[in-house]
């Protein structure tokens, strides 16, 4: 069993060293062979790109930093 955590950054800040960041943690029943790839998909499915702003926001206008597997 894997541990998918989900980094965000609250709407409107700046991403900094001292930034407050969310985490949000999905447990998968199974095994995972690309984490990289799974973080990719959930990310395509909750976020969209801006062009203008070069970051990945979703619909509540926090920041999507990034992910990794535990």
């Amino acid at each position: 069993m894997k541990t998918l955590i989900f980094i965000l950054l609250s709407s409107q800040a700046e991403f900094t060293v001292s930034s407050k960041l969310n985490l949000i943690y999905l447990t998968l029943p199974k095994e995972i062979n690309n984490c990289f790839q799974v973080i990719d998909d959930v990310r395509e499915n909750i976020a969209t790109y801006n062009d203008e702003t070069n970051k990945w926001l979703l619909k509540d206008g926090r920041q999507f930093i990034g992910g990794m597997c535990v």
